[in-house]
C-alpha cells in the first residue's frame, strides 16, 4: 500500500508539473481563432494595439450609456476592465492566450445583468467598431464569437 501511495504521489506531481508547463507554453503561443472567426481577424482589428483601441472605445460608449454605465461605476474598475477585455478579445481573435480574468460566469454572477443591458453593450461594441473603422463583417465575427458567453453574463 505504501509503494502504491508513493507511485500515485509521483504520478500526481508529474501531472501537475506537466499541466503547469502546458499552461506556460500556451500563454506564449497564439491560439487558434474560435470557430467562425477568420485567422486574419486579429490583423483586421489592427493587432493587439488595435484591439486595445477598440476596447477603449467600447468602454467610452459604455460609460456614456445611462442604461449600463451604472454597472461599471458601481462594480467595475474601468482601467482593469480595459486591460482584461483587451486580453480576452485578443485571444478570441486568435492572438495569445494571456487572459488573467475570472471566468465569465464568476465575473458576472452578482451583477444582475439583464438582456437589455447586455444588448446595450453589444450596441457599444458596434459603435466602437465604427469609431475605429473596423469593417462590419470583422466586428460581427468578434461579437458572434463572444455570443456564447451570454448565458454566463445575463443573470436576470
Amino acid at each position: 500500500m505504501k509503494r502504491t501511495s508513493k507511485i500515485f504521489t509521483a504520478l500526481f506531481g508529474a501531472t501537475l508539473l506537466f499541466a503547469s508547463a502546458q499552461t506556460a507554453i500556451a500563454a506564449e503561443q497564439p491560439t487558434n481563432p474560435i470557430l467562425g472567426v477568420e485567422s486574419s481577424s486579429l490583423a483586421k482589428f489592427g493587432g493587439r494595439e488595435g484591439v486595445h483601441n477598440w476596447v477603449e472605445s467600447l468602454f467610452y460608449y459604455i460609460m456614456l450609456d445611462n442604461r449600463i454605465n451604472h454597472i461599471f461605476k458601481e462594480f467595475g474598475n474601468v482601467e482593469r476592465q480595459v486591460f482584461l477585455n483587451t486580453q480576452l478579445e485578443t485571444m478570441v481573435l486568435g492572438g495569445p492566450n494571456e487572459y488573467q480574468g475570472a471566468s465569465m460566469s464568476a465575473a458576472h454572477a452578482d451583477l444582475g445583468i439583464t438582456m437589455t443591458e447586455f444588448n446595450a453593450v453589444v450596441e457599444a461594441a458596434y459603435n466602437a467598431c465604427e469609431r475605429n473603422v473596423i469593417a462590419y463583417h470583422s466586428c460581427n465575427q468578434l461579437i458572434n464569437a463572444l455570443a456564447p458567453f451570454t448565458k454566463d453574463i445575463v443573470t436576470r
